[in-house]
């Protein structure tokens, strides 16, 4: 079995590498840490988990899983990581590659997270989505990498279960999926709109700078539409406001 001892060692400094967004572009990779998210890796998509990284008491169990590992010092683990308190696991994964005409077309519900900055919220989303059933999820405009080391944790393992791409123009969007673009002080709640029709999108925007203005421009089969809040209340965190969105449309579905 192959060993790493040494954090020093060219394999650890290559791998580190991984945590600039052009380095995963360019390599295709991404590292995805901890127990709970390295199983669900394996779980749900084996075929994007290239290696697993263990120190030696987990090695056992990621052998039974049927990974590909390697033991690790607890420091090397610590090197590859970032968190404060490394939990003795990080897996080298596949960045999938997923057709964004394909998902457009794809029916069910989509989620558009527009300029969305927070590794936490964007992770946030990911989880909400995956658990409401969401076809899958696109990002549009300067939004940080779903493949961000924060992203993949705050997700929870679903960027694994998740289908994510790129909205690259919003003249792609198929005439037939309806759009509801989240906007602060829209006039039509997000009670007052009728989902039980499966075939539609959500726009969350940033807490800071809201969605992108192109939204307002396209017209026809779009809908901005707000959550109501107490008096007073200003604003809702991006990752909670596109959660009460998804499961709005979720409960009348259950």
């Amino acid at each position: 079995m192959r060993s790493i001892s040494s954090r020093k060692s060219d394999r650890v400094k290559e791998l580190v590498k991984l945590h600039k967004k052009s380095e995963r572009v360019s390599a295709g990779l991404f590292l995805a840490e901890g127990p709970a998210v390295v199983r669900m890796a394996l779980d749900n998509s084996p075929e994007l988990v290239v290696e697993v990284f263990a120190v030696e008491n987990l090695v056992e169990e990621f052998l039974e899983l049927g990974a590909n590992v390697t033991v690790c010092t607890p420091e090397v683990i610590e090197a590859l990581g970032t968190t404060v308190q490394p939990q003795g696991v990080i897996a080298l994964c596949r960045i999938p590659q997923v057709d964004s005409a394909a998902l457009l077309a794809k029916a069910g519900v989509l989620l558009v997270a527009d300029g969305i900055s927070d590794p936490g919220n964007m992770g946030t989303l990911i989880r909400t989505a995956d658990a409401t059933g969401v076809a899958g999820i696109m990002t549009f405009g300067n939004c940080v990498d779903p493949f961000n080391d924060k992203v993949v944790r705050s997700s929870a393992g679903s960027i694994f279960r998740v289908p994510i791409s790129e909205l690259t123009s919003l003249d792609l969007i198929p005439s037939g999926k309806h759009v509801y673009v989240l906007a602060a002080g829209a006039s039509t709640s997000i009670t007052d709109i009728d989902l039980g029709q499966a075939n539609y999108m959500w726009v969350v925007g940033s807490e800071a700078h809201g969605v992108h203005a192109a939204w307002a421009e396209r017209g026809d089969n779009t809908t901005a539409v707000s959550i109501p809040m107490s008096a007073g209340v200003e604003s809702l965190n991006a990752g909670v406001a596109g959660s009460i969105c998804l499961y709005q449309g979720y409960l009348q579905h259950v």
